[in-house]
């Protein structure tokens, strides 16, 4: 898993995330932010600096990251306790199986691409939840001008889209594996780019 793509995509996301603050109901974000700059370092670090050893704790440190981020970000997204429980309850199982990986097998040495899969799988239902959300309580504000409309749809593209290169990545050979790779970070540049361009758009027509 070694590709400058990425975490350059986690460094366009934490502009895109940054653009986008305003006032002091942005904790969310900030967060957001934060978890990108941190995503961009350990995934540079990944790619670049560490022995393949070093390299799958790194991603399997930063799948759980990813999922106990978005868990709160979802969760302050949707309005209903219903989908708020739900969410707690995923990320518990998404818990359950990091803690099972590293403390129970002890297989955090090496690619889990079922565990990943879950993760991904896991993020898709929190869009769906948030789409669902936002379909119940149309207001005067379009949809188009919100930020977080457009950052949850680019999830949605690369999540749904990559969890079937994730789920079945062992199934394949070592060659094919890199050409999966390349496919799975050039969506996630899609999704970031797009992101990135609709913060602009938005912060242009804030000002």
């Amino acid at each position: 898993m070694k590709d400058g793509l990425e975490p350059l995509c986690y460094l366009l996301y934490t502009i895109a995330v940054m653009l986008s603050i305003k006032g002091s109901s942005s904790i969310k974000k900030i967060v957001l932010a934060c978890y990108y700059v941190v995503a961009a370092i350990v995934i540079g670090i990944a790619c670049y600096f560490s022995p393949v050893h070093l390299n799958r704790i790194l991603y399997n440190l930063f799948f759980f990251a990813t999922i106990s981020v978005f868990s709160y970000y979802f969760k302050s997204l949707v309005s209903t306790k219903t989908k708020g429980m739900l969410i707690n309850i995923i990320f518990c199982i998404n818990l359950g199986a990091f803690a099972y990986l590293s403390l129970v097998t002890r297989h955090l040495t090496e690619i889990n691409n079922y565990y990943y899969g879950i993760t991904y799988l896991s993020i898709v239902v929190y869009a769906f939840l948030y789409f669902e959300d936002l379909l119940k309580n149309v207001n005067e504000l379009s949809i188009l001008h919100r930020f977080d409309f457009w950052l949850v749809a680019g999830y949605l593209l690369y999540f749904l889209s990559c969890f079937f290169i994730i789920f079945l990545y062992d199934n394949f050979d070592v060659e094919l594996r890199a050409n999966l790779w390349t496919i799975h970070n050039t969506i996630l540049f899609i999704s970031t780019v797009s992101t990135l361009l609709a913060s602009i758009w938005i912060r242009q027509r804030r000002y």
